[in-house]
């Protein structure tokens, strides 16, 4: 059975982070610079307002595949570890379930540039992989969003398809979309010295 975020033990430290399980009240925090242009430019949700984001960000399902990034005190990025089941023939839905997952994150854009993107993305795929035991593990974008692309193939993972418009941005228009995944397995071979991987 696959472990959740919250049994496992927290904070856990990067180089220059600390993550932990976000909170209903981190919110408040990350408001400032969430609700940037530059940030909204890219993200699944578009609060309008403080408390529009608080009601988002508090639901049950959210909070449980949710962590922050601390930088000292300064929550500086949100990341999303979001634990799915497998496709499988019908007879082995029980061994795929709970065996892959999503990946995601946000920075607060006053801190790009400093590879802190490419730090938490790096750490939210070791404890994927390395402590919720997920065999695959998967990111997607706009492909237009050439930082996140460039995030994902720094911490190894492959590009898998590029979807022509298929994805429609609120600025109207349809984008192309960009999955990338890594399997365990590849993520371990990465990690002894066969492959490229983040420091």
């Amino acid at each position: 059975m696959t472990r959740t975020l919250h049994e496992l033990t927290w904070p856990r430290r990067t180089d220059r982070l600390a993550l932990r399980p976000a909170e209903a009240a981190d919110a408040a925090r990350i408001w400032p610079w969430y609700g940037r242009p530059e940030v909204q430019e890219w993200t699944t949700t578009l609060p309008e307002d403080l408390p529009a984001l608080e009601a988002w960000w508090a639901d049950p399902d959210r909070l449980g595949s949710t962590l922050v990034a601390l930088r000292g005190e300064e929550i500086v990025g949100t990341g999303m570890i979001k634990v799915g089941d497998a496709w499988s023939q019908a007879d082995m839905v029980e061994r795929a379930r709970g065996t892959v997952a999503e990946l995601g994150w946000t920075l607060d854009p006053g801190h790009q540039g400093e590879g802190l993107g490419t730090e938490l993305a790096a750490a939210l795929l070791q404890i994927a992989v390395e402590d919720l035991g997920l065999r695959r593990v998967t990111a997607e974008c706009f492909a237009d969003n050439v930082r996140s692309r460039r995030v994902m193939e720094k911490i190894g993972m492959r590009q898998e398809a590029h979807s022509r418009q298929d994805s429609l941005h609120r600025s109207g228009q349809w984008l192309d979309g960009a999955s990338y995944a890594v399997l365990a397995e590849e993520y371990w071979e990465q990690r002894s010295g066969g492959g490229r991987m983040a420091p």
